[in-house]
């Protein structure tokens, strides 16, 4: 009888050649032989399948996770299991789940590197144990004593596979521990490369790592990215001398500067979504950049072009962080050493901003983009582009002669250029600007003109925007069931841009229509979103109005005094910013005072107005999210 066997060849990267000689001379005499070899690399020989082993599998979203999901997941199984072994008394809870997952996720499911830190329970809480991870390669050791040298710390385990590279191979991955996120070929050129070094090498050495595992490879979009395991770039950077890594820090900024510059030129002229995704495969790169020129002093100007070129990225949804970055680039930078670069970073600040704060930070752009007396095409259309930012300003504070006369100047100006993004973008503002000057009928035309510019551009973003205005201005002449409809629209639109700000605006709006049409609950929950979305795009702006709308229905619900506490915040938010309602906030302002005059005097409601007044944020959500 014949017999049919499965031979294991177990961990055959450091005799390669010799155990593939071996499989395929069994193979080519033996027909029912079967080989299993593991190894870091595929052995390359006729008739092999490669099966790579992924990471053990960590959860999407941390956040609020509680024992039970987290328990579906095999990283975190590994890590429970290990860590009751290593102290009988750990157990995992709601509380830890999260922290836990973080740590797993930190270790990038690698199961040695979560038994190891499972293991330190005898001697770290979970919280120390996360906060301690950066220091890895000290506490992610002390292996059992039945497993092979190699096994017994997470250092050893990547010394073993550093040590069959060759130095070529050696040179590269340690200076790809300068990328903080995933990368190509031509960031690893430009970055690492050195004299002679070209693409082709890049690309040959990239598929060797790749192939010994150490570098992952991801082909399943029109480019293909590379990237590092969060551990195992750890052991790059800490084998990159003191000099070299100075140098390749540096290298590194520059090319982002460069990409950004290139985004930020880029913008505009086609699909912004696209755009955005784009950007965003480079931001952990961009914030190592940011970093590394602004929180490290390194050089001011190459953090301010980066946080000011990346504008539209703050604006979707990461205004907080915005902020942040370009408030560190411009204390570090002289308006008058450097007009050009400072003149984009009040630009972009005036894009995450709102009413008086939006105003001021577009006229100071457009006093510095006036200094340029030489003013490239690029400066013009950012000139042009201040002036319409300033004209909505003035628009959210009321004051519309002054942004009639801004806007045009800045259509004026974008047309010049033929700036035709800005051009479509200054359109909408201007039918925004007569819509709330009460001519509904040029508002309209308006509006018209700017979406079929913006179609033409691919530019979703701005579609939406120019719908979400139409429908308020179906709301203004009484149809809210159709701006409903057009607002609903609008949402769906945003929710694929993921825009932050964007899905705020969409749900807050959508909150009005449906307090109009007597839907109480829908449009709680769609205040509440608005809430949410507000505050991830860190609008103070977005979360004032999503209160009022919360205001408006504790008052309709019977909850006067509540109501009018959260008017007085809200009404404290408006001053502070320096902001008139909108059409659609004032008609509920109106109704808001109307409902709360019924239940309360006078003197009640600026009593209570007051004391919301003097609550502090997170007061006034805790108030506004009770039942």
């Amino acid at each position: 009888m014949r017999k049919k066997l499965l031979l294991v060849l177990d961990n055959c990267e450091h005799v390669l050649g010799t155990a593939a000689q071996l499989a395929a001379s069994i193979l080519s005499t033996a027909s029912d032989v079967k080989v299993l070899a593991t190894s870091r690399q595929a052995l390359d020989i006729t008739g092999e399948t490669a099966h790579r082993l992924p990471s053990l599998p960590l959860p999407a979203d941390i956040a609020g996770l509680t024992v039970d999901e987290a328990l579906r997941y095999g990283a975190i199984v590994l890590f429970t299991d290990r860590a009751k072994a290593a102290d009988t008394r750990f157990a995992l809870t709601d509380v830890t789940a999260p922290v836990v997952a973080e740590i797993c996720r930190r270790l990038d499911g690698i199961p040695l590197a979560i038994e190891l830190a499972a293991a330190r329970v005898k001697v770290l809480s979970i919280p120390s144990l996360a906060q301690r991870l950066n220091e890895r390669f000290r506490i992610l050791t002390g292996g059992r004593r039945d497993v092979l040298p190699r096994q017994k710390t997470l250092s050893a385990l990547i010394d073993w596979s550093y040590d069959l590279l060759t130095a070529q191979e050696q040179r590269l991955f340690t200076r790809l521990g300068i990328f903080a996120g995933e990368f190509g070929v031509e960031a690893v050129t430009a970055v690492c490369g050195g004299e002679g070094h070209d693409q082709i090498d890049s690309f040959e050495l990239l598929t060797s790592l790749t192939d010994k595992s150490l570098v992952a490879a991801d082909t399943s979009g029109e480019r293909e990215r590379y990237r590092l395991l969060e551990s195992t770039r750890a052991y790059a950077y800490e084998r990159l001398a003191v000099d070299e890594r100075a140098r390749l820090a540096r290298r590194h900024a520059e090319y982002y500067r460069d990409q950004a510059q290139a985004a930020d030129d880029g913008y505009g002229t086609g699909s912004t979504f696209g755009w955005l995704e784009d950007v965003e495969l480079e931001l952990d790169d961009y914030r190592a950049a940011l970093a590394w020129a602004l929180t490290k002093r390194n050089d001011a100007v190459v953090g301010g072009t980066i946080a000011g070129a990346l504008s539209p990225l703050w604006q979707g949804g990461l205004g907080l962080e915005g902020r942040y970055w370009i408030g560190l680039a411009l204390e570090q930078m002289s308006d008058a050493d450097q007009p050009r670069i400072a003149a984009r970073l009040w630009l972009s600040l005036g894009g995450v901003s709102s009413g008086a704060r939006k105003h001021d930070a577009a006229q100071r752009s457009i006093e510095l983009y006036a200094l340029e007396g030489d003013a490239t095409g690029r400066d013009a259309r950012r000139a042009g582009r201040a002036r319409s930012q300033l004209a909505f300003a003035l628009c959210q504070m009321g004051r519309l002669d002054e942004a009639n006369d801004a806007i045009a100047q800045a259509l004026a100006a974008m047309r010049e250029c033929r700036d035709a993004w800005g051009v479509a973008n200054g359109l909408n503002t201007q039918a925004m600007i007569v819509l709330s000057g009460g001519d509904r009928h040029t508002a309209r035309a308006l509006f018209a003109q700017a979406l079929t510019a913006d179609k033409a551009l691919e530019d979703e973003a701005g579609a939406a925007a120019v719908l979400g205005n139409m429908a308020e201005l179906e709301f203004d002449e009484g149809r809210p069931e159709e701006a409903l409809r057009l607002g609903t629209e609008v949402l769906a639109i945003y929710m694929r841009g993921k825009s932050s700000a964007n899905i705020a605006i969409a749900h807050v709006n959508g909150a009005a229509y449906r307090i109009a049409l007597g839907d109480f609950t829908g449009a709680r929950e769609s205040a509440v979103q608005g809430l949410h979305w507000g505050r991830r795009a860190g609008s103070e702006f977005l979360i004032a109005v999503s209160l009022q709308h919360l205001s408006m229905l504790a008052a309709l619900s019977g909850n006067s005094q509540r109501g009018a506490q959260l008017l007085g915040y809200v009404d404290a938010q408006y001053l502070a910013l320096g902001l008139e309602r909108e059409l659609t906030e004032q008609s509920g302002y109106e109704m808001l005072h109307a409902a709360l005059s019924k239940a309360l005097s006078g003197d009640e409601i600026a009593q209570l107005a007051a004391q919301g007044a003097a609550w502090p944020e997170d007061r006034a959500l805790e108030e506004a999210l009770k039942a």
